[in-house]
């Protein structure tokens, strides 16, 4: 058994290298032929902002040839990217939450008591979307992503200060993370540990409130209005009011909230019977919140669910493997 225990740790060892090696290699092939999207300039500039004490909700960014006075990020992105600047570009700390993605899945996964846990990790290394956003576009999606699944591996191994300190970063971090707060909570308190969900609210408060009391109406605006107001784009085509724009059909956001919100209550029930449901239960909760609530739909918005995915495929794994064993 110590065998087989230290023989899965190299292959972890061996797929992060792995997938830190392929975006490594997307940043040196694609950094002088690809133009930089403007979150990838809005990314690079926050961390400066930061670093030079400033309000990054007020602060006016220069991209390409226009400037751009939204920042529609939660502020622990730009916090998580200056405390990595020595780094120099900001995508290495891209990377840095990609690693911590992989290694949160492969201890969820191995959480089900699954043989094959490392197919967790090996799924999000080679995930093209994840190379593609973390190493080209350079988008921050991961970063958010990153504090979710760690706070999900601690929750399953029942660790559940840790586990509520990173859900709070996480959603300080990103809103549809912060969007899953009342699932956890209701979790948590079917768990009977409630009290340790207060952590992520506090966590997640200390590090919004300063913002936000540095200029209320500019934060409101960056984090919430304008996600609801912005006009359709032609890059953003993956969301339900897109589809029916097509057809001439616009979706207020009522319905939208509607269609969102009754599935959510019912998984909110559903959860409470166990951390693998819950699991599930996020999983989809975060694909409907990136599909369903927003005008534009842009693909970087699945990560999320699709790094939840990634945790439950030995699962699947195993299954197709017992299923080939008994028609062998």
């Amino acid at each position: 058994m110590q065998a087989k225990t230290k023989k899965e740790v190299w292959q972890l060892v061996f797929i992060i290298i792995f997938g830190v090696a392929i975006r490594l290699i997307a940043i040196a092939v694609f950094s002088s032929i690809y133009k930089p999207v403007d979150a990838f300039i809005v990314d690079q500039e926050s961390a400066k902002v930061i670093l030079s004490l400033q309000n990054p909700y007020t602060y006016t960014y220069q991209v390409h040839n226009y400037t751009l006075s939204t920042f529609a990020y939660l502020p622990m992105v730009p916090i998580y990217y200056a405390a990595f600047s020595f780094l120099g570009d900001f995508r290495f700390a891209n990377i840095l939450a990609d690693v911590f993605i992989m290694i949160s899945a492969y201890w969820i996964a191995k959480s089900f008591n699954r043989g094959t846990a490392v197919y967790a990790a090996l799924a999000f290394a080679v995930m093209p979307p994840s190379i593609w956003l973390t190493s080209v576009t350079g988008t921050n999606i991961m970063v958010g992503t990153a504090f979710l699944m760690l706070s999900l591996a601690a929750l399953v191994q029942k660790k559940y200060w840790v586990a509520a300190a990173f859900l709070g970063l996480g959603v300080a971090s990103n809103q549809l993370v912060a969007l899953m707060l009342p699932l956890f909570a209701y979790y948590y308190w079917s768990v009977h540990k409630l009290s340790r969900f207060t952590l992520s609210l506090l966590v997640s408060a200390a590090i919004i409130l300063p913002f936000y009391l540095s200029s209320p109406s500019a934060f409101f605006y960056d984090i919430v209005q304008y996600q609801l107001i912005r006009h359709v784009q032609a890059d953003g085509p993956y969301s339900l009011y897109n589809i029916f724009n097509s057809f001439g059909i616009q979706l207020s956001f009522t319905i939208r909230a509607v269609i969102f919100i009754v599935p959510y209550l019912f998984a909110m029930f559903w959860s409470r019977r166990h951390y693998t449901v819950l699991l599930a239960s996020a999983g989809v909760l975060l694909f409907l919140a990136a599909f369903v609530l927003p005008i534009d739909g842009f693909w970087n918005y699945f990560i999320p669910s699709l790094a939840i995915l990634c945790a439950f495929i030995p699962a699947g794994v195993d299954e197709l493997q017992q299923r080939a064993k008994k028609f062998s």
